[in-house]
């Protein structure tokens, strides 16, 4: 590694501290959040005294004019979330960290989270900041695909093993055309 990209690590790390330290929660709190901000996803962190989870909603907007876009990734972290509802099924292939192949699985199409705190940051590739906030409300509608990781990071909270039919049950069938 150069190193200027270790001071430039380093800076962002101290900015970042800084941002989170703002909002009086232990560190190990915004895990799930830094996680997803750095390497992308939903993720889950529990201890005895705390739970949170962060899941990402994902918007594009694109110039068909000049064809080009961006995108800007709302990431929400939720603190000791609960489900407030469930709806609808979807069947999806999923892959858990915990395993190494994909599985067939169940999960809602929507879900609405409270949580005790809610902390969202956007990310603008256009501006290239990250915006954080804590949100008034105390609950979020998610659909699609967001529903689907908030529900499975709900589940790692709850101490649900994720199982599902493995990807090995499926058959291969050549089409002809």
């Amino acid at each position: 590694m150069k190193v200027n990209d270790l001071k430039a690590i380093l800076k962002f790390s101290a900015k970042e501290e800084a941002m989170f330290g703002r909002f009086g929660l232990p560190k190990d709190a915004f895990y799930p959040m830094i996680l997803s901000l750095k390497v992308g996803g939903a993720w889950s962190y529990s201890t005895d005294d705390l739970n949170s989870i962060s899941v990402m909603k994902v918007f594009t907007t694109y110039d068909e004019g000049t064809k080009t876009g961006h995108t800007v990734e709302e990431v929400y972290l939720f603190l000791s979330p609960e489900y407030v509802s469930k709806e609808g099924t979807v069947h999806r292939l999923e892959r858990c960290g915990n395993k190494d192949e994909r599985s067939l699985v169940t999960r809602p199409y929507s879900v609405t989270l409270k949580a005790e705190r809610i902390i969202v940051a956007a990310i603008s590739t256009a501006k290239k900041k990250i915006f954080v906030k804590e949100l008034d409300e105390k609950t979020v509608l998610f659909t699609g695909p967001s529903a689907f990781y908030a529900a499975h990071e709900m589940e790692h909270l709850e101490h649900i093993e994720i199982e599902g039919l493995p990807m090995w049950a499926f058959d291969y069938e050549e089409v002809k055309e």
